[in-house]
């Protein structure tokens, strides 16, 4: 009997367990929305100064993963091993994947009405994502951003057996799936290099930051280049002032 009545205890905490698991309360979707927001954006400098601010949508709604508002502020900050100089998010009734976020720890958006990020970077930022990248690890990839708006890039070029010092001149442009660089000028060893490995170099290092990977996915549909640094969806100082 002992053992029976032990056995029935075991399978109602299990049950117990299940239920908590299988219908999770708004406050533990939302907690655990903001874990995960903390662990994706941080700021390097100083970790408590991320302020994140989230405004669950009805019980109901919050459960299956449907917020109001979720705003993000965060100077400099490190987002998936991105440096920037600042960064900004604001999201209006986003819709995440609850079993994603619960399970894996991981946010994934099903939906959102609106999401804007602004971000700030510079030189090392872009050196860092080349770094990190599979394809533009190997090429050792230099940045430096100059005051006439454009991007010059410096390394050494693994395309098609070759394996050279180039140099590129840039622009940085908005794009469909994320942040892209446009190449004017490349040259290697010093030679103008033909139109086809301007094309080649392009699709390999595009794009340079994937709307995908970004929190919320947002769009960045405005890029400006000012004082060697990069704005993303923002205006420069002296541009507003104007």
């Amino acid at each position: 009997m002992k053992v029976r009545a032990r056995w029935a205890l075991l399978m109602s905490l299990c049950t117990g367990f299940w239920i908590a698991w299988a219908q999770p309360s708004p406050q533990t979707v939302t907690q655990a929305l903001e874990r995960v927001l903390r662990q994706t954006i941080t700021n390097p400098k100083s970790p408590d100064e991320v302020t994140i601010h989230i405004v669950p949508a009805s019980p109901d709604e919050t459960v299956k993963g449907k917020f109001q508002l979720v705003q993000i502020n965060a100077k400099p900050a490190k987002v998936k091993g991105v440096f920037l100089k600042e960064f900004y998010a604001r999201v209006v009734e986003p819709v995440v994947d609850v079993n994603a976020l619960l399970r894996e720890g991981k946010l994934k958006t099903v939906s959102a009405k609106e999401a804007v990020m602004e971000g700030v970077m510079d030189a090392e930022a872009l050196e860092q994502i080349f770094a990190q990248g599979k394809s533009t690890r190997p090429m050792k990839i230099k940045v430096r951003v100059t005051d006439d708006g454009r991007v010059h890039l410096q390394g050494i070029l693994t395309l098609l057996r070759i394996n050279n010092p180039f140099e590129a001149v840039c622009r940085v442009e908005p794009g469909k799936d994320g942040l892209y660089m446009r190449i004017d000028e490349l040259r290697i060893n010093g030679v103008p290099a033909p139109a086809f490995l301007l094309r080649k170099l392009e699709e390999r290092v595009n794009p340079v930051v994937k709307r995908e990977e970004l929190p919320f996915q947002p769009e960045i549909r405005t890029v400006h280049v000012s004082q060697q640094l990069i704005y993303v969806n923002r205006l420069p100082p002296n541009a507003r002032q104007g």
